[in-house]
């Protein structure tokens, strides 16, 4: 393999390892990019930091209105049981039963509030546990894809490290300092293809001489333009 064969086929091992490596870069913040089952967990564990307090205010509601209702049990058996005959504290066993009743009835219009909050909630609760499930389910399988991958372009990187040491060897230490410079300087492309007699780049032709010495591949040519290696294929 010539000098100039050679470097064009470093270029495409150096092209396709840059292509592996972003790759894996890529995939490797893929890997540590939680952020959707994060935000997933945290709506689960926020609407089960509002239902818990509601669950236990409606608990409680539901306690205090029997206790009130036995209240008012016992005294309407008092007022009704012939056991008071004292017009003053009948009167007040009277005032008891209504503030009770009131009472009794704010309770239940709260506990019909809190209800209807700790249904929207649960809705809401589930709506997101069942997000969640997918979010986990989907990072799951991305993961695993993903881990494949990884495992598949390691093991690419190595075998074209492997190949494109072996080609190093056949390139003299001044050619491979000029190609190093120039895919530097390059965008990564120090070699240019010559198609017809224009550089396959830069797209500027190249003189009747340059054409001959480039198509004769017994030196090192470049392109009169943009200075890369000219190789005629």
């Amino acid at each position: 393999m010539g000098q100039t064969r050679a470097l064009y086929r470093l270029q495409k091992l150096d092209l396709e390892l840059e292509s592996r490596r972003a790759r894996v870069r890529e995939i490797t913040a893929a890997l540590e990019d939680d952020r959707a089952r994060q935000q997933a967990r945290a709506d689960v564990n926020a609407l089960e930091e509002q239902l818990r307090p509601q669950e236990t205010r409606a608990a409680d509601l539901t306690l205090e209105i029997r206790s009130v209702a036995e209240q008012t049990q016992q005294l309407n058996a008092r007022l009704y049981g012939g056991t008071v005959n004292n017009p003053k504290e009948l009167e007040d066993i009277q005032n008891k039963i209504a503030e009770r009743q009131r009472r009794h009835a704010a309770l239940e219009d709260e506990l019909l509030e809190t209800m209807i909050a700790v249904e929207e909630l649960q809705e809401a609760l589930t709506t997101a546990r069942a997000h969640l499930q997918n979010v986990e389910q989907t990072w799951a399988a991305t993961q695993e894809t993903l881990k494949a991958e990884l495992d598949r372009l390691k093991n690419e990187i190595r075998h074209l490290k492997a190949d494109r040491q072996q080609i190093e060897q056949t390139i003299s230490p001044e050619y491979m300092t000029l190609y190093q410079n120039l895919r530097a300087r390059k965008n990564g492309h120090a070699v240019a293809v010559l198609e017809g007699e224009s550089c396959s780049i830069c797209g500027v032709e190249q003189t009747t001489a340059t054409v001959q010495q480039v198509r004769q591949g017994l030196e090192l040519i470049t392109c009169e333009s943009c200075g890369r290696i000219l190789i005629a294929l």
